[in-house]
């Protein structure tokens, strides 16, 4: 269920308070397809409140048993949704947790953010085999960046766990996070179905000889050019990597996940329904109701027809000698992060920043 950050359950009464949580719900949802790694079939899963994982890494001394860091006390003028930067930013995260490996590993982490006046959106996506990522408290988290939300399971509920999260993402990155939504693999395909299938244009044909369908069919190909995927083929689109590479499904993901989102802002209050069941039921978010009316009228002007994308590959990261995991390459990942994620003119801090 959709839990406010105290972790109870939002009361949401009209169809416009709710739609822009379920707007930011789907495009949480959507980004759940990069979760089903591997070729083997897909699987419909629980919600995510599995016991986590054992031994995610190394812990870092930020969290332990000690209580969770403070929030960044906020400064003067900042906005409830928008925050001091002027524009709204959510870490979409997507977990792993299905029925043959219950675990909570974010194998989906898109920072995606929304400019009010433009409507100009950036889409930024951490592959989950980045590694050796830093932390707040000085302190270096080794292993996979995947594994770093299933250890503050062990310690915290799940929005705190989530919102710990955003923050350590957020420092590291240096951008301004507002929110986040997680969501489990369960609906995905009777999601798609439900508003009706999507749109995606693939450039160059795709061809996977490893992948295995649940219908014990194995290889899979999607021609070039404009193809409409029902449920199953969306998921099939967004789990596919043995035909190109891990870093061209991210791309894949984040093109899915605007192409639910543009479908779903298309049909406006008709797939209402089926949002909030799913919203309600598998969003965990420490986005409040009170921000509801204004979240509306802030996706209602996103251009999605000329959104920006990025994945932090190998343009912004070096392998880990003796792993297939890659480290950040924090300047120039910063660098793009001060060009697309820039404070907002006339923002608290756009106006702190000023000379």
């Amino acid at each position: 269920m959709t839990e406010s950050p105290a972790g109870g359950r939002n009361v949401l009464r009209s169809w416009r308070t709710l739609l822009p949580l379920g707007v930011l719900g789907v495009v949480a949802f959507a980004a759940v397809l990069v979760m089903g790694l591997g070729s083997g079939p897909t699987a419909s899963v629980g919600p995510t409140h599995a016991p986590p994982p054992q031994g995610s890494g190394p812990a870092p001394s930020a969290f332990g048993e000690s209580p969770l860091p403070s929030p960044t006390p906020a400064i003067p003028g900042s906005d409830p949704v928008l925050g001091t930067d002027g524009r709204f930013t959510i870490l979409l995260l997507g977990s792993d947790f299905r029925g043959s490996s219950p675990g909570n590993r974010t194998d989906t982490i898109m920072i995606v953010s929304i400019v009010p006046d433009s409507g100009a959106v950036s889409v930024v996506s951490i592959p989950r085999d980045t590694a050796r990522f830093p932390l707040r408290d000085g302190t270096t988290w080794d292993t996979k960046l995947n594994g770093l939300y299933p250890y503050l399971l062990r310690h915290h509920n799940k929005v705190d766990a989530g919102s710990a999260l955003r923050r350590e993402i957020g420092s590291t990155l240096r951008v301004e996070i507002d929110a986040f939504a997680l969501i489990g693999m369960v609906g995905l395909t009777t999601l798609v179905d439900e508003i009706g299938g999507v749109d995606v244009v693939v450039e160059k044909a795709i061809h996977d000889p490893y992948f295995w369908t649940n219908d014990g069919v194995q290889g899979i190909s999607f021609a070039a050019g404009k193809n409409h995927l029902n449920g199953e083929r969306a998921l099939i689109f967004a789990r596919t990597r043995k035909g190109d590479s891990d870093f061209q499904r991210v791309r894949r993901q984040q093109q899915l996940v605007q192409a639910v989102a543009e479908k779903v802002l298309k049909r406006g209050a008709s797939a209402l329904p089926a949002l909030l069941t799913m919203v309600q039921t598998w969003v965990t978010t420490d986005v409040g109701a009170d921000k509801a009316v204004a979240l509306y009228e802030l996706v209602s002007k996103a251009d999605l027809d000329h959104v920006r994308r990025a994945v932090l590959g190998p343009k912004y990261a070096k392998p880990i000698p003796g792993s297939v995991d890659y480290q950040l390459e924090l300047d120039k990942v910063r660098a793009l992060i001060a060009e697309w994620y820039a404070p907002v003119p006339g923002s608290p801090a756009a106006s702190a920043a000023a000379p």
